[in-house]
């Protein structure tokens, strides 16, 4: 039988999450999951894909009041009641809407945290925020989806071909589910669990944020585990998808070991299966130069991955070809993409989808 094996929020997004053992569904997602955000003082969101440090916060909502903790700070409180009257501008993945900020000494404990001045957002009691494909859907402050659906068994596999020791947590679902197959959900599109049901969107595109350890909130070796996932995750775009992100039909209950019932399937989604054994050839080196730093590389690892390696940093925000952050221009060389969108017009590429094919200058 397949069942949920954990259920999880997160209240601050890109924070710690809580580990529950039943929860409620609410307009936007289960209930105080991702109502509140930390923002750029222009209302851009800030994740935890930039700051790893917000990954060692924890937050819990008890009534109407909030109990915020880090490591480094004294535990801090606030009301809901005292986030601003007036509904400010706001911004997640180009997705406009509004919410309410938080008082100045609440703002203050994250900007010190973060080391730049910041500001908790909370969504209020009437949620602004629609996505583009589901127009009559409300949304927290959540990436796109309300809900992410994760199979243990998937994970598990994972885990076997990964070198590096995952936790299920750096995923962050909020339903895990045990008793199916591996990536079965693939085939899913309309599940019931428990009075509740879901539609399956969409698989997840992975980002940066999977390979933190959560633990500490230092990186992974090697980009893992979505270098391992790119071998049987990643579509012929290059998207590396992992989990099922879904939208709900109506309210209720959803306890630990509810019973899953897949009310319909759809065809799953192809990927390209190239594992190390099967691709595996002479590492050939080369140099890549970027201002006046030379540095040995090779043409097996990304640009950015190889850069990283040697003390360079780039900016980035999801290192799977998304967001664009990591564009430079490619001054001379060539360069293989893995992906459609990693190579622009005028010679510019994306350091997190590109590997030299030689020597390289980039600017």
């Amino acid at each position: 039988m397949i069942s949920i094996n954990q259920l999880y929020i997160y209240p601050i997004k890109s924070i710690q999450g809580i580990k529950l053992t039943k929860v409620n569904t609410a307009e936007g997602g289960f209930e105080h999951d991702r109502i509140l955000m930390i923002s750029e003082p222009d209302g851009t969101f800030i994740t935890a894909r930039e700051y790893p440090q917000l990954l060692k916060t924890s937050a819990i909502i008890i009534g109407n009041e909030v109990h915020i903790s880090h490591p480094s700070m004294t535990t801090i409180r606030l009301n809901l009641d005292e986030f601003s009257n007036s509904q400010e501008k706001t911004e997640v993945w180009d997705n406009h809407f509004t919410s309410h900020i938080a008082p100045i000494r609440v703002n203050q404990f994250f900007s010190q945290i973060l080391q730049k001045d910041v500001q908790l957002r909370w969504l209020g009691h009437q949620l602004s925020r629609r996505t583009k494909r589901y127009p009559q859907v409300p949304v927290s402050f959540a990436d796109r989806y309300p809900y992410l659906l994760l199979n243990k068994a998937s994970f598990d596999y994972l885990q076997q071909e990964c070198p590096e020791k995952l936790d299920i947590r750096q995923f962050r679902s909020n339903i895990i589910i045990q008793g199916a197959l591996p990536f079965a959900e693939d085939g899913w599109k309309t599940i019931k669990i428990g009075k509740v049901i879901f539609d399956i969107v969409k698989p997840c595109a992975r980002c940066a944020l999977t390979t933190i350890d959560i633990n500490c909130a230092n990186p992974l070796n090697n980009g893992e585990p979505l270098k391992t996932l790119r071998y049987f995750r990643s579509d012929e775009q290059g998207q590396i998808d992992f989990g099922m992100n879904m939208i709900a039909r109506n309210h209720g209950t959803i306890s630990v070991h509810d019973k899953v019932e897949v009310l319909e399937r759809q065809l799953a989604k192809n990927y390209i299966k190239t594992f190390p054994s099967e691709i595996k050839s002479e590492i050939q080196p080369c140099t890549i130069t970027l201002g006046n730093k030379t540095i040995q590389a090779n043409d097996k690892q990304t640009i950015l991955e190889q850069l990283e390696q040697n003390g360079i940093a780039l900016p980035y925000s999801c290192r799977t070809g998304i967001c664009g952050r990591c564009l430079v221009f490619l001054k001379k060389g060539k360069v293989k993409s893995l992906t459609q969108s990693a190579i622009k017009r005028n010679n510019r590429i994306l350091a997190c989808s590109c590997v030299p094919m030689g020597d390289i200058v980039i600017e």
